[in-house]
């Protein structure tokens, strides 16, 4: 009942705020006090399969053993054993909780996994129309913000016609591209991006 006015997630994060928002509207069809968030902020979240480096970066910090030491020891293990390069440890590293040597992991890693598991039964292109059309509930507005990552090579052009092809398209669902910005758009384009979504964001009510 207390929905927020927008949600945004990146990555994966953004296939949970579409989930989110998906799940609210179709559970507002049945009570009206439920409200759904009016806007949806999807950050370089690519429908289908997820890329193999995620399978690799699982599959990693599973085998790690708990709890585990610090930040640091955790960094350049991942660096030496799995070969990953040094931002990736890092931002992996960044998702540890704990004090003194008894370090865990901030997120449920079966949930995790699970998530990444069913990543291709999530109709990516459905939920869209459906969440702004109105069709999962009764009609609302809600609108879907999707900012890709020029420099993300996993944008192909049939996944981008398909997202174009949604008749909520250039209405209620729109597509940005920031071109010189890689998977991590909040780093690579941190102005362009807040540009857009404080224009967006604006234009919210309640």
């Amino acid at each position: 009942e207390n929905s927020p006015t927008a949600i945004c997630g990146h990555s994966l994060g953004g296939r949970i705020a579409l989930q989110y928002t998906h799940t609210l509207q179709t559970l507002a069809a049945r009570d009206h006090d439920i409200q759904t968030p009016k806007q949806t902020w999807i950050l370089d979240s690519v429908p289908g399969t997820p890329d193999p480096s995620v399978h690799h970066v699982l599959k990693a910090i599973s085998s790690i053993p708990l709890p585990i030491a610090c930040k640091t020891t955790l960094t350049e293990t991942l660096m030496s054993e799995y070969k990953m390069n040094k931002a990736i440890a890092m931002w992996i590293a960044s998702n540890l909780k704990g004090k003194n040597g008894e370090h865990d992991w901030v997120f449920d890693l079966d949930i995790a996994n699970e998530l990444v598991d069913n990543f291709a039964d999530q109709n990516f292109d459905t939920m869209i129309h459906e969440i702004t059309s109105g069709s999962s509930g009764r009609a609302l507005e809600s609108t879907i913000q999707l900012v890709m990552a020029g420099r993300n090579k996993e944008w192909k052009e049939d996944i981008v016609s398909s997202l174009r092809s949604i008749p909520t398209f250039g209405d209620s669902f729109h597509m940005h591209k920031l071109e010189n910005a890689g998977h991590w758009v909040h780093v690579d384009a941190v102005n362009e991006l807040t540009q857009l979504m404080v224009d967006g964001l604006s234009n919210t009510r309640r």
